[in-house]
């Protein structure tokens, strides 16, 4: 764990147990980073008291950032936004309809004075890395598993483009 801290730092919140299923790859980026974090179902629209009861609790639990995915007008990550001062990273999902786009633009266009980070269309495992820089300010620990990854990412590249530069050389 991150400078032995050993209650979550990082809120993933959903509308849904299916949504929150769509969001496992922010759980597997935090997992790589040994972030800890915790899993919360709310619904901005279906449940608003409910969300009123988690944002309200999210300081006095010393969460650091908060991961909020939602599909079609996904208003679960900017409500979130609007009643706190923790940093809030949105996921817009695929859903029925749209693919995605719908929650995109539901969470790149908040109103002024209200900012949601928000990453690509499904893109959970992106939250979590996004979660993980932001962490590292107050984490410096977060530093050199950052640089870690992105040497692994550099490494990938590399043996796959050794890979495609040996299928396509010509037979001696």
């Amino acid at each position: 764990m991150i400078d032995l801290i050993k209650h979550p730092i990082v809120s993933i919140a959903a509308p849904s147990i299916t949504l929150l299923n769509d969001m496992k790859d922010a759980r597997t980026a935090l997992d790589s980073f040994q972030i800890p974090y915790e899993l919360s179902i709310v619904a901005a629209h279906r449940a608003p008291r409910k969300t009123l009861e988690f944002v309200a609790q999210l300081e006095v639990k010393e969460i650091e950032v908060i991961i909020a995915g939602g599909s079609g007008s996904a208003h679960l990550p900017g409500m979130i936004a609007s009643l706190t001062t923790i940093p809030v990273i949105g996921v817009p999902l695929r859903g029925t309809s749209l693919d995605g786009m719908d929650s995109l633009l539901s969470m790149i266009q908040m109103p002024k004075g209200v900012a949601v980070g928000t990453v690509g269309i499904n893109a959970a495992f992106n939250a979590g890395v996004f979660a993980c820089q932001i962490l590292s300010a107050k984490h410096p620990s977060l530093h050199d598993k950052l640089k870690l990854h992105k040497e692994r990412l550099e490494e990938l590249v590399k043996s796959e483009d050794e890979k495609v530069n040996i299928v396509d050389r010509p037979a001696d």
